[in-house]
């Protein structure tokens, strides 16, 4: 595992820096919390943690997973 210290507006270029295969990028730090930016190619699919552990057991597609997200006013 690669470790990187960023401060906020920093980033870091993922793949060949001149056609970079994406950029994560550190939007805002506020207390404990950060927020981090991906600019990736839509193909290229991007998903928290326990999203991805969802998608992994099921087998089903994003998109079945996706649709049992509920909105926080439920």
């Amino acid at each position: 595992m690669l470790v990187i210290t960023r401060k906020e507006g920093e980033e870091v270029v993922i793949g060949d820096p001149a056609a970079p295969l994406g950029i994560v990028r550190i939007a805002t730090i506020k207390g404990d919390r950060v927020r981090v930016a991906f600019e990736f190619p839509r193909k290229i699919e991007v998903h928290r943690r326990e999203i991805a552990d969802q998608i992994a057991t099921s087998g089903e597609d994003t998109n079945s997973v996706l649709g049992k997200i509920r909105p926080a006013a439920e």
